[in-house]
């Protein structure tokens, strides 16, 4: 392989692949660095296993609950095994990860190179990995983000969980507290309650998924009350320690004089995430970063203008959604001299519970800090798929201006994530509610909900 390059890529996750297959579209020379496996966290211990999990747990629900169906009851809790189920998740990356192979990326001309040792700038074009030197006219940096960690007592270290080994687990737990109350402990907590274990939620702040609107956030709660997960919120946990029985001890702290113990199986640290930074030498290229990650503008240049970075380990938004969209823009003001500028006002994303949460531009808060006479307009989830599936139970809050533009939406339901990509379109094109209103919607389907608001919304104002 040449160690000479038009364009050099730190990390195979999902930026780093769509930065690859961009530039070798349009004609570069590209290398592709990888310290672990290529496809990154989303393959290996994020997007796909979570959301292979949700889905088993989503059938076992579904069979579960077949007497509301018409259907005879069936007993799936005596016979399930969480084996069983977890190599099932197991299979999927595996299917996934089958077209991530280096051969793959070298077939195609994108010299692939990947090393344990990561990683290490030796200066502005210069990376080295595995003691070999690979210099590039362009350099993305696209490593990703790990999970924060709690630090523990050396003397007595307690085995915590993660999204990265929580995917090892073969048995079981009867029960598990969630340390921080965001999408992963929402996602995966839920599903092992589905299961069958104890489930307990534990959050410093005073709701769980504080960043979703409240009175969707509030929906979910108090689904998750109905299933018996147990949700401990205003909370700080203070120490973790195994008994003699090998159970976990953590301490709660809820205000003042206000504390408890809880013991549990298993512990699953969930309390954010961190760049991953460590062994780049970014200060030999002369890169600006802070704690939060490198530092870049909005073209997601770093302090040296040839040296991009996106994702997770540049962006505040950390989906994989992002880093394909920041890596196709980057790659096009690499190599085409083009002004691309990043803009995430038109920004979806979707937590994957069990009813879906889906949400795209401003909240109805964040509208009224920059406008006057925002709007809203809520309806159910009650429109005829719903009912013919008997999925009722959500809703859709839409935000407008004064001119009935539509700045965002939240929806709580079956296949929220789906469905609010309407919207998505809608923000991006300055739609109006006029707009939705006026155009055709198959029926029956979910993204109906979406024609109905805007209708509904519309009827108010004569």
């Amino acid at each position: 392989m040449s160690n000479k390059y038009d364009l050099v890529i730190l990390g195979a996750g999902g930026g780093g692949i769509t930065a690859a297959f961009e530039a070798q579209r349009r004609g570069a020379k590209v290398a592709l660095l990888e310290k672990h496996k290529i496809g990154g966290e989303c393959t290996h211990s994020g997007c796909v296993p979570s959301k292979a999990l949700i889905d088993v747990a989503k059938h076992f629900h579904s069979i579960d609950s077949s007497s509301k169906h018409g259907l005879h009851s069936v007993d799936v809790k005596s016979g399930f095994e969480f084996k069983r189920a977890m190599e099932h998740v197991k299979s999927i990356i595996d299917g996934v990860y089958a077209h991530e192979q280096p051969k793959r990326f070298n077939d195609l001309g994108i010299d692939t190179y990947i090393n344990e040792s990561g990683a290490s700038f030796v200066d502005e074009h210069t990376v080295e990995i595995g003691g070999e030197k690979v210099t590039g006219d362009n350099i993305i940096i696209a490593t990703g983000s790990g999970p924060r960690l709690l630090p523990t007592n050396a003397d007595k270290p307690v085995t915590m969980l993660n999204n990265e080994n929580f995917w090892e687990l073969r048995d079981q737990p009867e029960s598990i507290a969630f340390l921080g109350g965001g999408v992963i402990s929402a996602e995966l907590g839920q599903s092992l309650a589905r299961f069958g274990t104890k489930v307990k939620l534990i959050d410093r702040h005073t709701r769980i998924l504080g960043a979703v609107d409240p009175d969707i956030s509030q929906y979910l709660i108090d689904v998750f009350s109905d299933m018996g997960i147990e949700m401990i919120t205003g909370a700080n946990a203070t120490v973790c320690s195994n008994d003699s029985d090998g159970k976990i001890c953590i301490d709660i702290e809820q205000g003042e004089g206000n504390k408890s113990t809880l013991l549990v199986d298993e512990l699953f640290v969930a309390i954010g995430r961190v760049p991953n930074l460590n062994g780049l030498n970014l200060e030999a290229a002369g890169i600006e970063y802070t704690r939060h990650g490198v530092t870049v503008n909005e073209k997601m240049q770093t302090s040296v203008a040839h040296i991009c970075a996106v994702g997770d380990v540049a962006s505040r938004a950390k989906f994989s959604h992002v880093a394909n969209y920041q890596a196709e823009r980057v790659v096009r003001n690499m190599l085409n001299a083009e002004d691309n500028m990043t803009d995430l006002t038109a920004l979806p994303w979707a937590i994957f519970t069990d009813p879906e949460i889906g949400h795209v531009g401003m909240t109805e808060a964040q509208a009224k800090e920059k406008y006057q006479g925002v709007q809203t307009f809520s309806v159910d989830a009650a429109t005829d798929r719903f009912i013919t599936d008997s999925k009722t139970g959500g809703f859709l809050k839409i935000v407008m201006d004064s001119e009935n533009r539509i700045l965002g939406g939240t929806g709580i339901g079956v296949h929220a994530g789906e469905w609010v990509q309407c919207l998505t379109l809608a923000v991006k094109m300055g739609l109006k509610a006029e707009d939705i209103a006026d155009t055709i919607f198959a029926y029956p389907t979910y993204a109906e909900i979406v024609k109905k608001s805007c209708s509904r919304f519309l009827r108010t104002k004569l």
